[in-house]
């Protein structure tokens, strides 16, 4: 009854679209010559269909079940190499083997970055086979779900890409993860989903600058439904606001799009993109910025040094996310250190505080602005 009731919410908010878009881009632009996208993904798909979920990835208990019941998702993001590369570096294998042998969560979500595109004459399906073979099989054996939102390496929403996307769609169609889906119709760019407490939402979100209108009123036609879901978490490519020096350009700046997830009460904002490991919070909305698998760590801003690469583990129960913390090293079997980072980073609007230090930094912020107020309104 509660996916239907997303759903019906959803279609109001004004979106029943046939094909993917991103910043209002059909896929096919017009006049485009199709790419077929009918049959399955390859040959040997069914060596890597979605197995059953995790045992532990189930419906939630009666309302009187132990509070103690946690839920654990992993996220990796920008595992990608050099541009076509159909290898993937060790740290990538090293993170598989930590995931299905070790940490075992019971979900795992990319924002993006899986394979190394944006660029002409490309063979994506041998990228993408690389990919599969690395980490969609090895997860899918272990039964672990695997959610995916799309990066710009991916299928980015440029229209010079588009053929990406269309080679994005074909790779995923049949490799759903094993989720009690609410809302399906656009999977594998924007979706939502269920799990245990949790509402899981992907946005597709690979292009500089505001969400679309049209998947905006989407995401609020399913957030306006789930206030009965105590724990929320939407994840997609592009971060909010800037995390990283070298990508201080490359952000969402979505303003509308963040009123949205602090107005609904979205407990976490999933991103890559940046290359760099920090736990943020700003207003009360916990912003989750990847660390890379593949190539190209970078220096967060205020910072000095390269972001390690690393896995991020999200446990949550049902009174909400209870733990953030990244795993780095050899065999993922250290936890990076708040006191590591830096407290925030950015200036003025765009400033992100370190989630630990964040509650006390903006009540100071917000007690200094009280004064201020107050000594112009005495003037």
């Amino acid at each position: 009854m509660r996916r239907e009731l997303i759903l019906a919410a959803a279609t109001l908010g004004g979106l029943l679209l046939a094909v993917p878009v991103m910043g209002g881009t059909p896929v096919r632009p017009p006049g485009a010559a199709p790419v077929p996208t009918s049959g399955a993904a390859d040959a040997d798909t069914p060596g890597d269909a979605p197995a059953p979920a995790s045992p532990h990835a189930q419906a939630p208990p009666a309302a009187d079940a132990s509070r103690e019941q946690e839920w654990t998702v992993a996220v990796i993001s920008d595992l990608n190499a050099s541009y076509g590369s159909t290898e993937y570096g060790k740290e990538v294998h090293a993170a598989v083997n930590w995931l299905t042998e070790v940490a075992r969560p019971d979900l795992v979500i990319s924002p993006g970055d899986l394979v190394a595109g944006q660029r002409q004459g490309l063979d994506h399906g041998a990228m993408w086979q690389a990919f599969h073979q690395a980490l969609t099989r090895p997860l899918a054996r272990a039964h672990i779900p695997f959610a995916i939102s799309p990066g710009n390496h991916d299928a980015s929403g440029s229209p010079a890409f588009w053929e990406e996307r269309v080679e994005f769609a074909r790779q995923w169609q049949d490799r759903r993860p094993q989720v009690s889906f609410v809302d399906d119709r656009n999977y594998p760019f924007h979706y939502a989903f269920e799990m245990g407490p949790a509402l899981f939402i992907s946005l597709d979100a690979t292009t500089v600058g505001p969400l679309d209108e049209a998947q905006r009123h989407w995401l609020e036609g399913i957030l306006k439904a789930s206030d009965d879901y105590p724990v929320k978490i939407v994840f997609g490519h592009l971060p909010l606001h800037p995390v990283a020096v070298e990508k201080a350009e490359e952000s969402l700046g979505d303003e509308a799009l963040e009123g949205l997830l602090r107005r609904y009460e979205v407990d976490l904002y999933v991103a890559g993109h940046h290359h760099a490991y920090y736990p943020g919070k700003r207003g009360g909305l916990g912003l989750l910025h990847s660390a890379c698998l593949g190539s190209g760590p970078r220096t967060l801003i205020g910072d000095d040094r390269l972001s390690d690469r690393s896995v991020a583990l999200v446990r949550f129960g049902h009174d909400g996310v209870r733990q953030v913390d990244a795993y780095r090293g050899e065999h993922f079997d250290e936890v990076v250190p708040r006191q590591e980072l830096p407290r925030s980073v950015g200036q003025g609007s765009r400033r992100i505080w370190r989630d630990d230090v964040a509650p006390e930094m903006e009540a100071g912020e917000a007690r200094r602005n009280g004064a201020a107020t107050s000594l112009e309104g005495g003037a």
